[in-house]
């Protein structure tokens, strides 16, 4: 679009003087274009706190927050007692936007008004359902396009009938051939070469552009959503949008039917290493010093290559699962083996150790460990080892069947003077050795 001059003002310069952007935001906005991102927009902002205030929304969700400048909007825009919810990927623009929300509000998230976490979406997504913070009244899609329609489904599960979703992003499509997309969407097999044939441009991927299809789709298709799509070109900065109205209640969806347990892959092993790493800090992280657990981080690679062997080992007897979300994500692991300790298997006669059991906290209470528990070891004899103060994972295995059978073990140094207990599960009382 050029910038014609009219009546001395540029065009540009008529449209941005419309929207009055507050000094804060402006200086956010001024940050981010002297380090070269072009993606921050007062006339998009300004609409963002528009549809805040025309809403009367308290509860907003912002899915990509980058540097916080679109978040800045809706903080604004939001009565004292709103919420703020912001999620973003990149740990470093996360701060960033903590710091940039600080302009706005000085207290902080201390002040319970805003709310930034770090990480993947899909999993703070899960966090959000499970923790019942939803619904939520207005909802921001500005992540990567290539899970477009899958932030979609999950705009559905987190809002209400009278909710708004706005996406943003469309222009993946913009230099695409369109007929090439949906060969893609439908098929899966077109190459990004054949995408942009027709203008000979690659500003996008492949999956950005068939993310994007997607989410399309899903609006135009999906009768929940009254919807409309539109481009905006304000100051110089270009962004396809679609703006829609929640119309119906999206039907409840539980975990069991969203999570399938499978066997662990070579494609989902360093993925259910990560579940259980976490689960290890969230569980030990009193008794394992941050070192510790850093050089477990560290071995991840090594980790990985081990458990790969193990699974392509001929013979191999262990039992490898994973619980999987719909979207792919792996969200739990489990592992068991034949008992190989002697003093175990003499005292038990049980056949299985369980071994490993995490799920990710966004998870807990879903079911999906005790599912992870009946997939590695059944109704076989099991023994497995719990430090003897977790009190949640006791309460846990004891409505599994399992209990405690009296032998207790002192953990190394490292463990600050943790003790390991015995549980056992499906194992003839009349085969124990008791401990006094």
């Amino acid at each position: 679009m050029t910038d014609v001059p009219v009546g001395g003002f540029s065009f540009q310069g008529l449209l941005s003087s419309v929207t009055h952007e507050p000094e804060a935001l402006a200086t956010i906005r001024r940050q981010l274009e002297a380090e070269g991102d072009t993606h921050a927009s007062a006339s998009f902002g300004k609409l963002l706190a528009l549809l805040t205030t025309l809403t009367r929304s308290r509860r907003v969700l912002d899915i990509g927050a980058g540097l916080g400048y679109s978040s800045g909007w809706f903080l604004q825009a939001l009565p004292a007692d709103g919420h703020l919810h912001a999620l973003e990927i990149d740990r470093d623009c996360a701060a960033r936007a903590r710091e940039n929300l600080r302009l706005l509000d000085p207290e902080g998230e201390a002040s319970g008004r805003w709310t930034v976490d770090a990480g993947p979406a899909v999993r703070a997504l899960h966090q959000l359902t499970w923790n019942r913070l939803a619904p939520f009244d207005v909802v921001l899609i500005d992540a990567d396009p290539e899970s477009a329609a899958t932030y979609l489904k999950w705009a559905l599960r987190l809002t209400t009938p009278g909710s708004v979703v706005v996406v943003r992003g469309l222009d993946a499509l913009a230099d695409a051939d369109v007929e090439a997309v949906e060969r893609a969407w439908a098929e899966e097999s077109a190459s990004s070469e054949s995408l942009y044939a027709v203008t000979g441009k690659k500003s996008a991927s492949i999956d950005a552009a068939t993310g994007m299809y997607g989410a399309l789709q899903l609006l135009r298709d999906d009768p929940r959503f009254a919807s409309t799509a539109f481009g905006c070109l304000s100051e110089q900065v270009s962004s396809g949008t679609a703006v829609a109205l929640i119309t119906a209640a999206s039907p409840p969806a539980s975990a069991g039917t969203d999570v399938r347990i499978e066997p662990m892959t070579a494609e989902t092993v360093r993925d259910a290493l990560r579940v259980k790493n976490q689960g290890w800090r969230d569980t030990y992280d009193k008794y394992l010093g941050e070192e510790d657990l850093n050089e477990m981080d560290a071995r991840l690679d090594k980790d990985v290559a081990a458990w790969s062997a193990m699974l392509a080992r001929p013979g191999n007897q262990s039992r490898f699962a994973v619980a999987r979300t719909s979207d792919g994500q792996v969200v739990g692991v489990a592992t068991a083996a034949p008992i190989l300790d002697d003093q175990d298997r003499f005292e038990t006669h049980a056949k299985w150790q369980l071994f490993t059991c995490y799920v990710d906290k966004a998870w807990h209470g879903s079911g999906i460990a005790s599912r992870l528990v009946d997939f590695v070891v059944g109704e076989d004899s099991c023994i497995l080892g719990g430090l003897e103060d977790n009190a949640r994972a006791r309460a846990f295995y004891t409505k599994l069947g399992f209990v405690a059978d009296g032998a207790v073990e002192n953990l190394p140094d490292e463990w600050s003077g943790a003790r390991e207990i015995r549980m056992i599960r499906n194992v003839p009382t009349k085969n124990l050795t008791t401990h006094s």
